[in-house]
């Protein structure tokens, strides 16, 4: 099952070289070699008083043999390889230490160091080796990520100096010149750089030159892929902006008519919805006048935010609720007080509350009192 809290591993690295490599197949021989690309890789693996050669290039191993490491005769007999052998001349040369020569070990350190994993290994060499960082070459490189324990595993490989260096020195006085120092070394994955800064043959300049140029060139193209659209675009950009301001005084002109048509239509809106929903007082007195019947008399009248309140007396007060209720231009009838009974008159006093609409909007007109 994956594991989805892990961190993903992009090795980067290793992916350019597989591409680089696989890409090369399109280029001719020539300009592979011109350019410094499509080496053979001889390793070198020391045996006794000789170095073994071994030539890989890609597709098999072949064992050149057991070439002397004593000076004269072992510079003798390098160059008589490369004048049978002319493509090793530009092989890559790779010195492969053999477990007695060298230390590899595995071990876990927090997360936080992978960033500093170089520079942590150099002071654990102490607890991982019996040597210290001035006495050996060594290299630290990232193997796995532990996230469950918030740990990296990490590799350090190690050669003493002591070891190392009257090794290089052997190799340099028959002619060979190591670009590589591995340890268990497999051509085609490279794990670990042992090979001293003071050892390392300077590159030769002209592949240099070559590829600073073709970046150079692949640089400008890149700049001419992305500012060629950019000043196109600026141009229309601009010829729009012309157009954007003859055209923008015609927008302000319809925009500002268009406004004056909105005010004006909000202001008859505001009129006729006043008119329709504002009731009209002659008509509450009017309507009043129509409904109340004739042995009922008013005495007090209140009119506020459609809402009318009648104080009067009547023979039967519970009855003027029906009535008012009747008429379109009232709702919500409903007595203000309770009703009380007049003893000088015998009439009941009472006090009614409603609200009051448009009744001119109503469905139904209100009949005519006989």
């Amino acid at each position: 099952m994956a594991l989805l809290n892990k961190r993903i591993q992009l090795k980067i690295e290793g992916f350019l070289r597989w591409w680089g490599a696989e890409l090369a197949f399109l280029v001719p021989s020539q300009v592979r070699k011109l350019l410094g690309g499509a080496r053979p890789v001889l390793t070198l693996t020391k045996s006794g008083d000789a170095a073994r050669v071994v030539m890989w290039d890609r597709k098999a191993e072949e064992d050149l043999g057991l070439f002397p490491l004593d000076g004269d005769g072992g510079a003798r007999a390098r160059e008589a390889l490369w004048r049978e052998r002319p493509e090793v001349q530009n092989a890559e040369v790779l010195l492969n230490l053999t477990p007695a020569e060298s230390l590899v070990k595995r071990f876990r350190l927090p997360e936080a160091t992978e960033e500093n994993l170089e520079q942590v290994a150099g002071f654990e060499l102490d607890r991982l080796s019996p040597f210290r960082s001035e006495h050996v070459y060594y290299h630290a490189r990232l193997v796995d990520r532990l996230p469950e324990t918030k740990q990296i595993v990490a590799e350090l490989a190690l050669t003493p100096k002591s070891v190392l260096d009257p090794l290089l020195e052997e190799l340099a006085a028959c002619g060979w010149h190591p670009d590589r120092v591995e340890i268990a070394a497999n051509p085609a994955r490279r794990s670990h750089q042992l090979l001293p800064e003071h050892f390392r043959r300077p590159r030769a300049r002209l592949p240099q030159m070559v590829n600073l140029a073709l970046g150079g060139l692949a640089l400008m193209l890149l700049l001419l892929i992305v500012l060629v659209p950019i000043g196109r675009d600026y141009r229309r950009s601009k010829v729009l902006e012309q157009e954007l301001r003859r055209v923008s005084k015609e927008a302000k002109d319809v925009e500002a008519l268009r406004q004056d048509a909105e005010k004006l239509a909000r202001e008859a809106r505001f009129v006729l919805d006043k008119k329709r929903s504002e009731p009209a007082l002659v008509d509450v007195l009017n309507e009043l006048t129509r409904v109340i019947p004739d042995n009922t008399w008013l005495y007090g009248m209140q009119y506020k935010d459609r809402r009318v309140i009648i104080q009067g007396q009547s023979p039967s007060a519970s009855s003027l609720i029906a009535v008012v209720e009747s008429s379109p231009y009232f709702r919500n009838t409903s007595f203000v007080s309770p009703v009380t009974k007049d003893v000088t008159s015998g009439l009941e006093r009472f006090q009614i509350a409603s609200e009051v609409i448009n009744g001119r909007l109503a469905d139904t007109k209100p009949a005519k009192s006989e």
